[in-house]
């Protein structure tokens, strides 16, 4: 399979484990306290990170120099520790619709932040452009969903799911930077430290502010293990590994745009589970997320010959 063709399959893989995410949060902030909830998600990626470096330590390199860590360390703060917080803890306030309008901001704020760095401030319309109508479609999707009490709760709630999306987008920038300084096979290490970072910041704060759930909580609800190793293994370990290599192969604004693709997978996963079917306000709100997408995805040469023609 060509190194194109393989990308895009990352793509769509990271929108399925991303979309199905939001429905595995729900169910286990339900049952344990939302720190704690995050706090096994990471946990279990780092389990299965651990693994990977056990079995292919001869293949893969997990080694970076100290003076480096740090960095990597704040970067995986922005990238999973604070984001999983802040998603975990909002999820309990606010509808699932509100959560993947906000999520789906995340390459609106990495555009935005890109364009403070002269490295990543190109004008490229279609990009824009594309920007502008995958965050109209989330719109769509899941404005009829919303149910906007005004309590501060409610309000909390999606102050705590935006900050998430600044963080995400920060992140973006951080690890784009730093992926171009490094080997390619850079991003194992730096996802395995980032994981580490997170797991530990992710503990201390569930120690702090949280009653850990009673024995009974822990060893009786199958549910809970399911959610949290199916969070942990596919939508943060493979999926991150699947992310940093678009970020390394195409940027991170172009990378963030599978951020859109996620209330898709909600939409699908709400026939699944609920059998919910579609209403025509939702078949135009995929439609434009997808055109969004397309014109996000474009190629590089095409974006330079629209952007010349301006």
């Amino acid at each position: 399979m060509q190194n194109s063709s393989l990308n895009y399959l990352y793509f769509c893989l990271i929108a399925f484990f991303w979309g199905s995410s939001f429905a595995a949060i729900a169910t286990v902030v339900s049952i344990v306290p939302p720190f704690f909830a995050a706090m096994l998600r990471i946990g279990f990626a780092l389990l299965f990170l651990i693994l990977i470096r056990c079995l292919f330590k001869h293949k893969v390199s997990f080694s970076i120099p100290l003076s480096q860590r740090w960095q990597i360390w704040i970067t995986g703060l922005f990238s999973l520790g604070f984001p999983s917080l802040l998603l975990f803890w909002g999820e309990q306030y606010i509808s699932s619709g509100l959560a993947g309008i906000l999520n789906g901001t995340v390459p609106i704020w990495t555009l935005l932040f890109g364009l403070i760095s002269p490295k990543t401030r190109h004008f490229f319309p279609l990009k824009y452009l594309g920007l502008l109508t995958g965050l109209l479609g989330v719109c769509i999707i899941f404005w009829p969903l919303l149910h906007l009490d005004g309590t501060p709760d409610h309000m909390l709630g999606a102050a705590s799911i935006l900050l998430m999306a600044f963080s995400y987008s920060i992140a973006n920038l951080l690890n784009q930077r730093t992926f171009c300084t490094q080997p390619k096979s850079a991003f194992y290490a730096n996802l395995y430290y980032q994981v580490w970072a997170s797991f530990i910041f992710l503990m201390l704060a569930s120690l702090c502010f949280e009653s850990w759930p009673s024995r009974a909580v822990l060893f009786h609800t199958p549910l809970l293990w399911i959610a949290s190793i199916y969070m942990g293994l596919f939508s943060t370990a493979l999926a991150w590994i699947m992310y940093y290599r678009l970020i390394r192969e195409w940027d991170a604004v172009r990378a963030s745009a599978v951020m859109y693709v996620a209330p898709i997978m909600a939409i699908f996963w709400d026939f699944i589970l609920f059998h919910h079917h579609l209403r025509w306000v939702e078949y135009l709100g995929v439609a434009a997320i997808l055109f969004g997408v397309v014109l996000i995805q474009w190629p590089k040469s095409k974006l330079k010959q629209s952007s010349a023609s301006v």
